[in-house]
């Protein structure tokens, strides 16, 4: 959770200098979306079979943080953004 919060700071640190954050911001969106999905997922597993239980709020986290990983872009557009920009640069 450290990292991710340190890398939309830098990206929007960056965005304020006036610097082109494409690459960045798909980073940061990639990075903390599989994060917090295997943060939840965790927190599932040590709830054992009551974190699929709608009586746990673990329930609906879990639910809710499905949809990160697919808003806004899935993971996969997320690397095929990031593997472009990075292959730009290069060239």
């Amino acid at each position: 959770a450290y990292a991710g919060r340190c890398m939309v700071l830098d990206a929007a640190r960056r965005r304020d200098a006036g610097e082109d954050v494409a690459t960045e911001s798909s980073c940061c969106k990639l990075f903390c979306s599989e994060a917090v999905g295997r943060i939840a997922d965790r927190a599932v597993q040590v709830h054992g079979g009551a974190g699929y239980v709608a009586d746990y709020g673990i329930e609906r986290f879990y639910r809710d943080v499905r949809i990160f990983r697919i808003y806004e872009g899935t993971s996969q557009v997320q690397q095929v953004i990031i593997a472009r920009n990075l292959l730009k640069a290069v060239n």
